[in-house]
């Protein structure tokens, strides 16, 4: 049951933009700027599965995605200057179904993810993996551009960036973008019969008003 309604709230969120969510959650939840898009097409949104990693350490992410439903997206902190994905954990991950890795740190191998079936974004690249022993925390709270990510938060992303979108307002940012989505097009379809930009957002905004 959990899960059906998982897939219907994902495919909800994925029909829109971020920037269009990021616009109905009045900025909450929008990651900082700096990370970048290196697979995948279109907007994913999943469920967080969260990795606080020590440095050079991928034993925190090895525990939180065992035993994941397909459909999650991976939160990684990875810590100092260190590649914390490469293709063998990127196409490990799609096995298991994931629809997206973000990183707050370091990647590698960017050809050989550009052309998995899944979303990898990250703050830069980096061709060393530090492999060092250390356990980091699975499932863990983390700071993720300037957000919170708790397990199990709506992470949404596309070329535009990343927002976090906590399962209690998920459904009035949905509702709200809905409105937008609606008043956009009506300014759109003034614009396309001649209106000035401005115009048309008085014309419409005062025509809902009347």
């Amino acid at each position: 049951m959990q899960q059906a309604a998982d897939d219907t709230t994902r495919e909800a969120l994925a029909a829109f933009t971020v920037a269009e969510l990021a616009n109905a959650a009045e900025g909450r939840g929008v990651i900082d700027p700096g990370l970048q898009r290196y697979s995948g097409t279109g907007t994913v949104a999943g469920r967080a599965v969260t990795a606080a990693c020590d440095f050079g350490s991928l034993a925190a992410v090895w525990s939180a995605v065992e035993g994941v439903p397909a459909g999650g997206i991976l939160c990684i902190h990875g810590p100092g200057v260190s590649a914390y994905m490469g293709d063998l954990l990127a196409g490990d991950l799609v096995n298991r179904g994931f629809v997206a890795a973000v990183v707050d740190g370091y990647i590698r191998d960017r050809a050989t993810l550009a052309a998995m079936p899944m979303t990898f974004m990250a703050r830069g690249l980096y061709p060393m993996a530090h492999r060092r022993e250390g356990n980091g925390q699975p499932q863990a709270v983390l700071s993720l551009g300037g957000v919170a990510v708790h397990p199990g938060d709506w992470i949404v992303a596309d070329d535009d960036g990343v927002i976090v979108i906590v399962p209690e307002a998920v459904e009035a940012v949905l509702s709200r973008a809905h409105e937008n989505e609606v008043i956009e097009q009506g300014v759109r379809r003034r614009v396309m019969a001649g209106a000035s930009l401005p115009q048309a957002v008085r014309d419409e905004f005062a025509s809902r008003a009347g």
